[in-house]
Order: C-alpha cells, then structure tokens, then sequence
C-alpha cells in the first residue's frame, strides 16, 4: 500500500512579522479616529457650554440696559415725572466709562416705592434704582445700587460670572442720535420760521419731502448752545461686544456682539 506524506507548510518569520506591522497600523489608524472623535465632541461641549453661559450673560444685559430711563407706566399719577424724567438728569443719565468697558443707567425699578422727598412733583431717583455692568478681573460684574453715574467705582457691585468662565473683553458702544423736535412740529419747510400748522403730511424740517430728518435738515440737527434752545430727542443705541473662554481650557473661546435699542428716548424740553 501506497502512503502518501503531505507537507505541512506556515507562514515565514517576516509574513508574521509583515502581518502583525499591518495590523498595528490599522489598530493605529483606529485608535486616532476614535480619540480625535472624543477630542472633537468634548470641545463642542465646552464651546457649547460656553456659549451657552455667555449668551446667558448677554441677555440679563440686554434686557436691563433696555430700560434705561424708564420712570412710569401710570403717566396719570405720575405726569411731572414723565414731562421731566429725573431719570434723564446729569447724576443719573446712561454713561459709558473706563474705556468703555463699564456703562451705568438708571430707571424705575421698583414703582410700588415711588417718592418724592423734595416736593418738585418728580420721581426721586434712589440707590437701588442705578444700575450697571462692567469688567473687573476677568468678571462681567452688575451694579445693584449707587449714589452716582459719574463713574464706576462707587457702591455696590457682584460678579454674574459663571465660575468656569473668564471673560476677557467686554465694550460697549453708546450712540446718540438726536432729533430736532421743535422744528419738526413747527418748521415744515427747514427754513427757520415756524408754519402754523402742517399742511403737506410731511413731517416738518424735511427739506426735501422725503418722510425723513436727512444729515443737514433743520429737524435733524438738535443744538442746545443758544437761546431759543429747540426741543430734543435723544435715541439710543448700544452695541455690547462680549468676549470670554473657559478658564481650564483657554482655546475654547467665544466672542457674542449684539445691539441694543434703548426704549426710552431721552426728551429735553425747549428753552425759551
């Protein structure tokens, strides 16, 4: 009987070799996938958490920086207060300050408290009712009360910083617009003399029949340095660049601009 051997063969020393290479590179290949996938979702976290605090810093200013120069919703009761808003006074007006990295404002806050200790038929303006925001240390800080809005280092201020969060720059970028209300209400055509009444529907000072105060227009420029004074109004707006990042990772950074439209329009009455 025949028998026949069969020779068992294997892979060499270097195709094992050879192969165990390629299986690392792969293994490899893999590992750095994974970490850079876990790498990039923890950086969305901390860029969403960021924002997150941020966005929630920008609105508490927003919407307090809104009401500046608010003094009453009952002009009935409160008629002296609205014609002469105490909160449009020098020592209570809206300010930026230290290279615009603070702003202070004043308003109302507080209408169930309203006095008025001097008799002049006006709202006082107390210590509670001045507010502000401003950079200290890499904290957005909120003034809860003041004596003043001539600077911003009287009285009382806390950081609303969240803990993990350094800001690194806050601005805020105040611009005044002003209108000459007594030539819009008395001077149709912009040429100096006051109509009796508005005969066109044009609003008065607009020169060239537009429907707006144009650069240059009577009812555009408001002067206060001569006697008659005209009556202004002031419209507000702020622009609030904030600028942060997280303190235990200070590549993750975030800057939010937003503007802000101060409802309150500032009205200076005439001088006769």
């Amino acid at each position: 009987m025949l028998i026949i051997h069969k020779q068992q063969t294997g892979v060499t020393l270097i195709e094992l070799l050879i192969g165990m290479l390629i299986g690392l590179i792969i293994v490899a290949a893999g590992i750095s996938v994974f970490v850079t996938s876990v790498k990039g979702q923890a950086d969305n976290i901390k860029l969403s958490r960021l924002n997150q605090d941020m966005r929630a810093m920008m609105d508490i200013m927003e919407r307090d920086i809104r009401r500046a120069g608010f003094v009453t919703s009952d002009p009935t009761t409160n008629l002296a207060s609205l014609q002469d808003n105490p909160f449009f006074d020098a020592n209570a007006e809206l300010a930026v300050y230290d290279s615009n990295t603070c702003i202070v404002y004043a308003y109302n806050r507080d209408e169930s408290d309203d006095k008025d200790d001097d008799g002049n038929g006006r709202i006082d303006v107390v210590s509670s009712d001045r507010l502000g925001f401003r950079l200290v240390s890499g904290n957005l800080e909120m003034r809860t009360s003041g004596t003043t809005n001539a600077n911003c280092t009287d009285v009382a201020w806390e950081s609303i910083t969240e803990s993990e969060v350094e800001i690194t720059g806050l601005t805020f970028n105040l611009i005044s617009t002003t209108l000459n209300v007594s030539s819009m209400a008395n001077d149709d055509d912009g040429d100096g003399v006051s109509e009796a009444a508005d005969t066109d529907g044009i609003p008065y000072g607009d020169d060239n029949d537009n429907g707006f105060c144009d650069s240059g227009e009577v009812c555009n420029t408001c002067t206060r340095d001569g006697s008659p004074d005209p009556a202004c109004l002031y419209v507000r707006n702020v622009t609030i660049t904030l600028t942060g990042r997280l303190r235990d990772d200070n590549a993750v950074t975030q800057t939010i601009t937003e503007q802000v439209r101060v409802r309150n329009d500032k009205y200076l009455a005439p001088i006769p």
